[in-house]
């Protein structure tokens, strides 16, 4: 596995991570490195392959839909009853789940 290839897998596995800050964190690592062309290259070679043993688009997906479900859990689960800045900060949370998903679909398709 390439050095690059595997940067974005310590990523993937930092999405995971139980503290919010962390997750945030990497979620910019994550961008910057889903756009770098030789990650791209690997990840598309190793999707062509269909060797399961590397990294490819589809165990991205899988890591970024655990992140999606972790930010969601702790979305639903907060209080109800909160301030508008609260409520505030928490729709834009969703908005950028949201972003992020779209971001990596584009980049996935654009690659193709």
């Amino acid at each position: 596995m390439s050095l690059a290839l595997n940067n974005l897998l310590i990523c993937c596995r930092q999405l995971e991570n139980d503290r919010a800050t962390e997750r945030r964190k990497e979620v910019e690592t994550f961008k910057r490195l889903i756009r770098d062309p030789e990650i791209v290259q690997d990840l598309d070679r190793h999707s062509d392959s269909k060797q399961g043993k590397y990294l490819n688009w589809d165990a991205v997906f899988r890591f970024l839909q655990k992140y999606i479900q972790k930010e969601t859990e702790c979305l639903r689960t907060a209080k109800p009853n909160v301030s508008i800045s609260t409520q505030t900060s928490r729709q834009k949370k969703m908005q950028e789940i949201s972003s992020l998903i779209r971001f990596f679909i584009k980049c996935a398709n654009k690659s193709k």
